[in-house]
Order: C-alpha cells, then structure tokens, then sequence
C-alpha cells in the first residue's frame, strides 16, 4: 500500500523539535512493507527560509513552502492559509492509495483534492477546543472537513464526543496514540520532593492553579522544588506568578525541551502533575506512568479513563486549588504510598497497550476497511 502522511507539525531530522509525535508511526507503517511518504509543508516569511527534502530512512520526507498569512487576520487568514497549504501539498502527494492527514485545519484542506485516494484525517484537541470555537469560518470548515473525509480519527472517545458535537454524524473511528517510551530511562525521585509539570503553557493547562498549589505546599515545606517544561504564551505570566507567591526560586522554568530530555525531567520528580481541563487524553500523562512517576490529572477530562484515583494516579476535580494542595501534600508526606501509586500506574501502562505498533495496526484495519468497501456504522 502507498500511504502519503501529511502534517503541519511532523518532527524530521531536520526539524526535531515540532510538535505531535507520529515519527514512529511511519517507521512502522514501512517497517510493515508499505511506500511512506511524508508530506510537511513550511510556512515562510516574506525573507523566505530555506528547506530541503530529507530521506529518513525509506521515508521520503517533502517540504513544499508556502506562504503564511499574517495572524492579524484571524479566522479569515488561518482559512487563507488552509488553502495555501492544500495548494502547496496537493501537487507533491504521489499516486497513493491512502492520504493520512494529521489534522483537520491546515491538511483538512486537501479535501476533495486527493484524486482517487481516500482521505483520513487525525484530530487532536487543540483544533476542538482552541481553534473552532477562535472563528466560525474555520468552526465550519472543520466541520465540513469531518463529514467529508472517509473517515474521522479520534484519539479518545472524549474527543470523538466533542468532534460529533460540532460536525453531527460522521465516519468515525476511536484509535489512541502511541506512548513514545525509552527502555533505558529510569524513575530516579530525588530526596527534596520535586513536581514536574510538562505542558504546551496555555491558559487551559492550568498551570497557573498548579504554581498555587505548590506555593501552599512550599510555604510549609520548604524543600520542595517544581520544574515546568514547555512554552508558550503563557510562560511569562507564570513566570511573574511564581514571582509574586514567592516561589521563584523554586522553580525551574526549562522551556521547551526534546522529548526525551523532557521525559528525563519527569524521571527525575516524584509525581508528574498537569491540572489541564479540556483535554482529550495527554500523552504525558501516560509518559510518566510508563516510567513508574505518579500521574495527577483532572477528573472528567480524557486521562481519567487510563488513572484510578488513589490506586494507580490521582485524580483532582477541575479548577479545585484546594483539593490539589491536598493532594499534593499527601504525595509529599507520604514517600512509600507515592511509590507505589508509582508503580502500579506502570503497571497499567504496561497492560494498556498504547503502543504506536497498535496505533499502526488499527490504522491498517481502517485502511483494508476503507479500501475494501467494508461497511462500518456512521456515528
């Protein structure tokens, strides 16, 4: 089968640090004796930045520019630029026999422009409850790229919900991520209690009630220490949060960091801690299980399917700074039962089987059951 990938946030060789993570993905699609090739056009400046195509191993990697349109026009210039990004793809897809796109804004916009080869597109939160609900221009366009693909990938059933929610029925099927592990990397929790935080900082991360929980915790126990990795816009509020609550020089901002630099991090804490709302899964969560870290998640949000509170994680009502201090301190009082929330949520990990191997072989069934005409229900 030749399968054309496309995706605005591919990391490459050339391009390690981008966002979502399906590198091994098409690693295993080859391995499996398919043709991959990956689509990931660059947006330039007026001033141009220059990228060359790469060849990661079998995988042809094609960087097609186009140009961005400036954010000042909201909506109307991320629809603009959908449509430039289409233009750009469309001519470099290949004669595949399957277009995967890795988003529904930017490579949803090679709807109906893929010849013969059906259209699967993988949605991820952001564009559900970031970016639809910025503009009803692309809240359309969204919606019509859901009901027109051959079929809608949802990571989590939370996510599909919200996907109904916004576009009616459509050709749908719930597949979750792989989890990127590293066999090598080991829990190693330090003595002063330290937080990890690992997250893109935006306002619904609620990082900002995580800092105020912690500053609590530190006034009456002030060892404790908070790393907080990622960036965003809103790393410099955060920054001057901590500022004010007097905790600064407890906690380290380390910005934005490769994934397995940032998973050492959370190897090196006690417990993993992201108090995100409006989060259909969070792989991190499940990257700190995999390493035997407890995970603390929001209850209600998508991880609440993969934790138990107080068996194998913990879990915090959204928006509840009180209940999260609690939760906290008990975590940091209590070393041995950390521990062994610690390993049973590894425990978990491990009988999930949220591998990008399973990713992989669920897509190909999906692909054989597209291919094949096979009838599956519309929901």
């Amino acid at each position: 089968m030749r399968i054309t990938v496309v995706s605005p946030h591919l990391p490459t060789p050339a391009f390690p640090m981008r966002g979502v993570r399906h590198s091994e993905q098409l690693r295993l699609f080859a391995e499996a004796g398919h043709t991959v090739r990956a689509v990931v056009p660059i947006a330039v400046s007026p001033w141009g930045v220059r990228s060359r195509d790469e060849q990661d191993g079998s995988i042809a990697i094609l960087h097609p520019r186009y140009p961005r349109p400036p954010r000042l026009f909201g909506g109307l210039g991320l629809r603009l630029e959908r449509r430039l990004f289409a233009h750009a793809a469309g001519p470099v897809l290949g004669d595949p026999d399957v277009v995967l796109v890795h988003s529904a804004t930017l490579p949803g916009g090679l709807l109906g422009r893929t010849g013969l080869a059906p259209l699967v597109l993988t949605l991820h939160d952001h564009e559900l409850f970031e970016l639809a609900p910025r503009s009803a221009l692309l809240r359309r366009a969204i919606a019509r790229t859901l009901r027109g693909a051959a079929c809608a990938v949802y990571v989590s059933e939370a996510l599909h919900q919200q996907g109904l929610s916004l576009a009616g029925p459509h050709q749908a099927r719930v597949i979750p991520i792989g989890i990127d592990t590293f066999d090598d990397l080991i829990a190693a929790p330090p003595t002063d209690f330290t937080i990890s935080c690992v997250a893109r900082l935006i306002p619904r991360k609620r990082v900002d009630l995580l800092l105020r929980a912690f500053a609590r915790l530190a006034a009456e126990r002030p060892e404790v220490r908070m790393v907080v990795v990622g960036d965003g816009p809103e790393r410099a509020p955060l920054e001057a949060l901590a500022e004010r609550l007097r905790v600064r020089d407890r906690v380290e901002f380390a910005g934005p960091l490769e994934r397995r630099a940032a998973l050492e991090r959370v190897a090196r804490s006690n417990v993993m801690a992201l108090p995100s709302v409006l989060e259909s899964l969070g792989a991190v969560y499940l990257e700190a299980m995999s390493l035997g870290v407890p995970a603390l998640g929001t209850l209600g949000e998508g991880i609440a399917v993969h934790i138990e509170h107080g068996v194998d994680g913990v879990l915090v009502p959204p928006g509840d700074e009180a209940r999260l201090f609690a939760e906290l301190r008990e975590l940091a009082s209590a070393p041995e039962r950390t521990r062994r929330l610690g390993g049973a949520g590894q425990r978990r990990f491990q009988a999930s089987g949220l591998t990008w191997r399973a990713n992989v072989e669920a897509h190909l069934r999906l692909f054989a059951d597209i291919q094949s005409g096979a009838f599956f229900p519309i929901s």
